[in-house]
This record gives structure tokens, C-alpha cells and sequence, in this order.
């Protein structure tokens, strides 16, 4: 499975799209199986605007030695991408919002699609909001943001 890894400012290790794709769809997972609607979501888009789609997981430093049940989930999550035609980004970075943000934008990404946070409201206080700040980090740059129930 070929993955792709980019630094701490997200700046790409590889190219990730083709340059004559007009329309790019990232997808963002963690480690829930959940996350499987996101991609099909992305996929399915990707077919619609004759795009390609990516799924995108940030790794936090803090997060590098996560259980292997999340690690087997974003093994399958990756797999399930791969088998829909699209390409898998792990992206380091303490602020998920930016490194997310900073991705997209490098890699002119038109659509980005997101789940709904299930945190709670520690979860949030303790790691920060995630789709909140992301919609307004991309707005600027034209990305539509689409939250997934």
C-alpha cells in the first residue's frame, strides 16, 4: 500500500494528485471504524465530480504509540481507501486543525470531508475543536468543508 508521509508545515513528501484533476476531495479519519462512512462519503464524491479523493490521518506526537486495536482500524480504514481508488496521507503535527488546513491547502484540496465529533466536552477542552477552526483556517481558499453525521 503505498502511503504517503509530509513533514510538521504538511509540505509534501510526494505528489499526491494529478495536476489535470480539477477536483480534489480529502477525507479525514481517526482511528474508528466510523470512519468507513467518511471515505465511502469521499469516494462517492470523487465519482460524482470526476475527482480523486484521499484519506488523511494526522498523527500527534504524543499519539506514536497508540494500541494496536487503532492501529489494526487504521489499517483497514487505509486498505478500505486504497480498494475505492483513493490515496492514504499520514500527516504529523501537535495542531490537527493547521496541519489539516496546511495539507489542504498545499495540495489544493476543493472538498474536505469530516465526521461529526462524538468528544466530549473534556475531549475537546484537553485536544482543542478540530471542524470549527478548520472551516474557518480554508474558507479563505475557497475548500467547501462537509460534515458528516
Amino acid at each position: 500500500m503505498e502511503m504517503i508521509t509530509q513533514n510538521e508545515r504538511g509540505l509534501p513528501m510526494g505528489i499526491i494528485f494529478d495536476p489535470s484533476v480539477e477536483h480534489r476531495i480529502m477525507v479525514c479519519v481517526t482511528p474508528q471504524k466510523s470512519c468507513e462512512r467518511l471515505i465511502k462519503r469521499g469516494a462517492a464524491r470523487a465519482r460524482e465530480l470526476g475527482g480523486e479523493f484521499c484519506v488523511v490521518y494526522v498523527n500527534k506526537s504524543e499519539d506514536l504509540n497508540k494500541d494496536l486495536k487503532q492501529h489494526k482500524i487504521l489499517l483497514e480504514l487505509f486498505e478500505m481507501a486504497k480498494n475505492l481508488g483513493g490515496t492514504v496521507s499520514i500527516l504529523a503535527g501537535k495542531k490537527v486543525y493547521q496541519t489539516l488546513a496546511d495539507y489542504a491547502r498545499n495540495n489544493q484540496i476543493t472538498h474536505i470531508i469530516v465526521g461529526k465529533s462524538l468528544q466530549s466536552a473534556f475531549d475537546v477542552q484537553k485536544n482543542g475543536e478540530v471542524i470549527n477552526p478548520l472551516i474557518k483556517a480554508v474558507e479563505k481558499n475557497g475548500i467547501v468543508v462537509e460534515i458528516v453525521e
